[in-house]
């Protein structure tokens, strides 16, 4: 299997590739997470390749397993995954390396894992993927207390799309980006738009499937698929629970408000989806009813519910600028003011604050009024900026800079 990793080729995505470059040859378990299809598969072949290819590493001091392959149908619990490493481990000689892909389709895995550390440390190094966010909560979180490290893995960024094809002009290309959004996959088959939509309802069944109604056991299925809908036409709107079920109930639907929570959490469990709180930026309380909630990726949320620029711009533009915080390890809220006034994020890195309002355009002066008086009204030093789709800079007013949204993503990485 390794030397037919060595044979294939695949776009770098050397933003996460040199992050992870940066802690190899260390004790710590380096686990990818995110939702499925992002991408981790191919981070995980691309290090092997860089490890032999580059390193000088022998094939034979590395396995890797993907748990989605037929082959490894009857490894199911972590007693089948130590069966299958052992005569591995007992191999090496020196220092190797255990890849895992998928690897929260074994139950109990961690036990294994926590097994071959204890054992073999420090010549054992670990990298595995998952595609749910409790992968590191609970027993795993205590058998591998400070010995792992989490490296959340996204979709492709606007930036990160550029390097995968240039066959499109700067605005045609940022339409393609709102529309598909960043899966990788899209890019590996014919680039006719029902081809690439057929593509996106495939991953997000999948995941739904696979991820949400398989492992929570959902029954109502009609009603997750009804509130999915409904979160995925409004994001970028603040919300509570009860208004949710209050909506659901007009539409001749009851559900409980828990319900209502838990099905929620079952997407942010899967990645297709994250929620935002409220902060007030004064106080720097945390509201805990009022949230939002955005897409895990902008091209599976069109292909559920449609895209239509006009009526989906403005909330799709806030998706994007989150996902970017996301990847760039941004502490992320939503900042609340006096007299119901909005900053749509407040994200912190390093101890450094930057607030940021999106908007569409500000070409009319009452929406510019609008987009610059909420920012205006904070008394503080830290950056402020206003993302727009315009092509006319608006360079800075009263501290506060503009950036078209095709440029924001550097600011962010710079940051």
């Amino acid at each position: 299997m390794i030397n037919e990793i060595l044979q294939e080729q695949y776009q770098e995505r050397s933003f996460y590739l040199n992050y992870l470059k940066k802690y190899l040859g260390s004790p710590m378990v380096k686990v990818l997470i995110g939702q499925r299809r992002v991408g981790k598969s191919i981070l995980l072949k691309q290090i092997i390749r860089y490890l032999v290819l580059e390193e000088g590493r022998n094939q034979d001091q590395i396995f890797y397993m993907n748990k989605e392959f037929p082959e490894y149908d009857t490894i199911n619990s972590y007693q089948d995954l130590l069966d299958l490493l052992l005569p591995f481990v007992q191999r090496q000689k020196g220092r190797f390396l255990i890849t895992i892909d998928e690897i929260q389709e074994i139950e109990h895995w961690e036990k294994a894992i926590n097994g071959i550390l204890s054992k073999h440390a420090p010549q054992a190094e670990i990298i595995i993927t998952g595609s749910n966010s409790h992968l590191l909560s609970g027993e795993l979180a205590t058998l591998l207390s400070g010995r792992y490290l989490e490296i959340p893995v996204y979709p492709l960024s606007y930036d990160e799309l550029q390097t995968f094809t240039k066959a499109f002009e700067t605005d045609q290309y940022f339409e393609n980006y709102l529309q598909y959004g960043g899966l990788p996959g899209r890019f590996e088959m014919n680039q006719d738009n029902e081809v690439i939509s057929h593509y996106l309802q495939s991953v997000y069944n999948t995941i739904v499937l696979k991820d949400i109604v398989t492992r929570f056991a959902v029954k109502n299925i009609d009603f997750f698929q009804t509130l999915y809908k409904y979160i995925f036409a409004t994001i970028g709107n603040v919300f509570s629970a009860k208004n949710i079920s209050d909506y659901l109930k007009s539409q001749h639907i009851s559900m409980s408000v828990d319900s209502v929570l838990n099905y929620l959490s079952h997407g942010e469990d899967a990645f297709i989806l994250y929620k935002v709180k409220s902060q007030d930026i004064k106080t720097k309380k945390i509201f805990s009813i009022y949230n939002k909630y955005y897409a895990g990726d902008i091209g599976l949320r069109n292909s559920i519910v449609g895209y239509q620029f006009a009526r989906d711009i403005s909330g799709l533009l806030e998706n994007i600028v989150f996902l970017w915080l996301k990847k760039y390890g941004f502490s992320i809220a939503i900042g609340r003011l006096p007299q119901g006034k909005e900053v749509d994020f407040v994200a912190e890195k390093n101890g450094r604050l930057i607030y940021i309002q999106v908007a569409t355009t500000i070409l009319d002066p009452s929406t510019l009024k609008r987009e610059y008086s909420a920012l205006e009204s904070i008394d503080d030093n830290w950056e402020k900026y206003v993302v727009t789709m315009d092509k006319e800079f608006f360079g800075v007013r009263n501290g506060i800079k503009h950036s078209k949204i095709q440029d924001f993503e550097k600011i962010l990485a710079s940051f």
